[in-house]
């Protein structure tokens, strides 16, 4: 009886995430990582740190790392018209149901050149809205060689 009664608590709780995940909030957090990609790409970094918790924080390979609203808008202003960010959503998870992780492929530079990153984003619910708490945005590593 105990047992069963473990492998029911296990089963129960290893499915948790899937009930985490909703449609309502799946395309609530793709909206919002659309909304931050379209500021970014209109260079409107006020639009981007709204994107963001009041206490968020980011992180690039290119910079420090800042908390808050203010410093994300002022690390995150671009003024060259050039400049370019397109992000491609390579997975969504949720931890729960107000925490989701959100991994990105993006391409962004400006007419001197273009780079490829990788980008990693958390985000929790806050009432009935998804706010980034964290972005971090690095260098794309270069692919492994394959095993032999």
């Amino acid at each position: 009886m105990k047992r069963s009664l473990l492998v029911t608590l296990c089963v129960c709780a290893s499915a948790l995430p899937l009930l985490a995940q909703n449609p309502q909030d799946e395309a609530a957090v793709r909206a919002r990582m659309a909304a931050y990609s379209d500021a970014r790409n209109k260079r409107d970094a006020h639009a981007e740190a709204l994107c963001y918790t009041e206490d968020g924080d980011f992180r690039s390979s290119a910079g420090p790392f800042v908390s808050g609203r203010s410093a994300i808008e002022k690390q995150l202003t671009v003024t060259d018209p050039t400049y370019h960010f397109n992000m491609e959503i390579t997975r969504l998870r949720f931890l729960n149901p107000t925490t989701a992780i959100v991994d990105a492929d993006v391409k962004t530079g400006t007419s001197r050149g273009e780079g490829v990153l990788v980008a990693d984003y958390v985000l929790i619910k806050q009432g009935t809205e998804w706010l980034i708490s964290a972005g971090r945005i690095a260098t794309k590593p270069a692919p492994r060689p394959a095993v032999q």
